[in-house]
């Protein structure tokens, strides 16, 4: 059933520009796709940054490693382009050995200030287990904690990279961040409409399915919800801040 308790209407009349900070290709058309649909609808720029190159994201001994990171490039910038995503930064940093160093930092400092988003998505960086059947991957985690930690202290301080500032790059403070996974979501939006694209954008990372139509039915029955009049919606949920 349906959960008044979460607010669903968010107000985005001061939002020109969107950060979405993950860890994998793939993982920012899994957690928000629908959210940057409704967005890039309403004429918001929309930005996806992808932290590693997503080489250990599949089990084929044929593909090689290089071959691997270019294919899910493309597979990337194909599913941003459905969503209606501007573009897709890829950070380069190895897969499944994703954490929080000085380097990844600063860089992902120097694109939010480029960018400046007044509205960043990330994933949660406390989130061990999904479930009873899934353990959350480190790089997800760290992906959150590379993300909060360049928000803050360090994107609206110019102490921190002054160098920054003989590039064009100012400090910059956001507006809103929605973290994925949290424990306790207050912001809960419906992408009923936006989900067959969604699923399309998914869909587009041929590179880690095997069974693209069984995956898809197990979607739309497992990410369902039942409401009273016995018909399902699709929401994406986030724990939203807002800073002053």
């Amino acid at each position: 059933m349906s959960d008044n308790s979460f607010n669903s209407t968010p107000d985005w009349s001061d939002v020109k520009r969107a950060l979405v900070i993950v860890a994998h290709p793939d993982d920012a058309d899994f957690i928000c796709a629908g959210v940057c649909i409704q967005m890039a609808n309403l004429g918001i720029e929309v930005t996806y940054m992808v932290l590693t190159n997503g080489d250990k994201g599949n089990h084929n001994p044929e593909i090689t490693r290089n071959q691997l990171i270019a294919m899910r490039q493309i597979e990337q910038r194909k599913a941003a382009t459905l969503s209606g995503v501007k573009e897709v930064l890829f950070m380069g940093e190895e897969d499944g050995f994703l954490h929080s160093h000085p380097d990844i930092r600063k860089r992902v400092t120097r694109a939010i200030r480029r960018i400046r988003p007044e509205l960043i998505i990330c994933t949660h960086p406390d989130r061990y287990f999904v479930g009873e059947g899934y353990i959350n991957h480190p790089d997800h985690r760290n992906a959150g904690l590379i993300a909060i930690e360049s928000i803050f202290p360090a994107a609206d301080n110019p102490m921190f990279y002054p160098d920054m500032a003989d590039e064009g790059y100012h400090p910059h403070k956001i507006k809103y961040l929605y973290v994925h996974g949290h424990d306790a979501p207050s912001l809960k939006i419906d992408i009923t409409a936006e989900l067959p694209t969604k699923i399309e954008s998914i869909l587009c990372h041929k590179s880690q399915f095997s069974d693209p139509e069984g995956a898809k039915q197990r979607w739309l029955e497992m990410w369902g919800e039942r409401q009273e009049d016995g018909s399902l919606r699709y929401y994406e949920a986030f724990k939203e801040m807002k800073f002053g």
